[in-house]
């Protein structure tokens, strides 16, 4: 097992959705959900959120009331009560990305932006600030950054342990992980770091069918006249799996 999904949010969620959307994950995650400054951080987050726990089901064969969480030392996520499925989320403008795998597996999606070169020396190792200034600066610094930063998610240690701290040209360490690169369109970029070498599937959600279905959940139902509340259960499961092909086909989520 060793999945990537990738999920382009063209439209923001309704106050209404998000809110139902959000009982799907647990308070600790509502609270930092809700931090966010900027509506579309917290949107895609909970999106993202939303996105793991789909494909967790469909892995597992276990339903949204079953999955329990938990963070490791340096706080990141994992399933408790099955261990063998490891995920990973980031999210950067409009785009989630959601990694699962059966081992240890970090991603990260970044918007590509202008930037000046020598910001490198700020982050990088000198051969990783050697590559970024010698052409293309842009997609080549956050072709590391991305790397790198898959890199600590994977070992789940985040930026407890700082970039300049290890290369991602080092060759001992190449000989021990691999950086995918699963995604790139010229706009942003997203790698994800794992010990396998196999190649991974990558599928591209359709998000219209996932709004339309949102919306449908989101509807007033009959209830004496009353808006229903919530659905006691939300079952997502992903009906038809397309891997990313020269047509770019979507892959459907369904809510039922």
């Amino acid at each position: 097992m060793f999945n990537v999904y990738i999920f382009v949010t063209k439209t923001e969620l309704t106050q209404n959705e998000f809110e139902t959307l959000l009982h799907y994950v647990a308070p600790e995650k509502q609270k930092r959900i809700k931090r966010f400054r900027f509506f579309r951080d917290a949107q895609n987050c909970l999106l993202g959120e939303v996105l793991a726990r789909v494909e967790i089901c469909r892995s597992t064969g276990l339903n949204m009331k079953q999955l329990e969480f938990a963070v490791g030392y340096y706080g990141k996520p994992f399933l408790a009560n099955d261990p063998r499925v490891q995920f990973n989320i980031s999210h950067a403008g409009c785009y989630v990305a959601c990694a699962v795998s059966d081992e240890p597996v970090g991603i990260d999606i970044e918007l590509i932006k202008h930037m000046k070169p020598n910001i490198a020396k700020r982050f990088f190792t000198t051969n990783e600030t050697a590559y970024i200034i010698a052409d293309d600066h842009a997609r080549r610094f956050y072709e590391v950054w991305t790397k790198k930063e898959s890199r600590i998610k994977w070992e789940g240690k985040g930026l407890h342990k700082p970039l300049r701290f290890f290369s991602v040209f080092d060759s001992a360490e190449q000989e021990a992980i691999f950086y995918h690169m699963v995604f790139y369109n010229g706009e942003a970029i997203c790698h994800v770091c794992s010990k396998k070498r196999d190649k991974l599937s990558v599928r591209i959600i359709d998000t219209d069918i996932v709004m339309q279905h949102i919306k449908q959940l989101c509807r007033p139902r009959n209830n004496g006249g009353k808006q229903c509340p919530r659905c006691p259960t939300l079952e997502l499961a992903l009906v038809r799996e397309v891997s990313l092909n020269p047509q770019n086909r979507p892959l459907a989520l369904t809510i039922f």
